[in-house]
């Protein structure tokens, strides 16, 4: 599962930072800022503790814990809720362009995740860097402590 979501994460991953690599650089306040013209006024910032439980193919769910730190550092906690209640922890750096209000977070291990940051809660994307539609969409979403 983790394998799937990392190689369709690595594909967005690309496609998106070709794009806002081109209109972002960073800035100060864990933010970036965007050359365009039409930058948004309402910068929504990519920091702070998010939680939820995620969906999960072959067991209850994966609690999820995401600390995007002021520094532009990462940590995650993905708690498996199965029968051995399995936890995996990484960290690494991310990156925000506030153009597309994502989140890319880079493992220690170059594993990629993304993320659209909104107002107190971020929410997984998928494959193709867009929000996951259907049914499970809310199970996507981590609010912010």
């Amino acid at each position: 599962m983790k394998k799937i979501l990392f190689l369709n994460t690595l594909v967005a991953v690309a496609l998106l930072l070709g794009s806002c690599g081109k209109c972002c650089k960073k800035g100060g306040d864990n933010q970036t800022q965007c050359a365009s013209k039409e930058a948004k006024s309402e910068v929504v910032t990519a920091k702070g503790t998010f939680f939820g439980v995620l969906p999960c193919a072959d067991c209850a769910g994966i609690e999820t814990t995401v600390n995007l730190n002021e520094d532009n550092s990462y940590s995650q906690t993905d708690k498996y809720l199965n029968a051995d209640s399995t936890v995996v922890k990484e960290e690494g750096t991310f990156h925000f362009c506030s153009q597309r209000n994502i989140a890319t977070l880079i493992s220690s291990k170059n594993d990629t995740t993304l993320f659209a940051v909104e107002e107190n809660q971020i929410v997984l994307l998928g494959a193709d860097g867009k929000k996951v539609e259907g049914e499970l969409a809310d199970h996507y979403v981590l609010k912010k402590k």
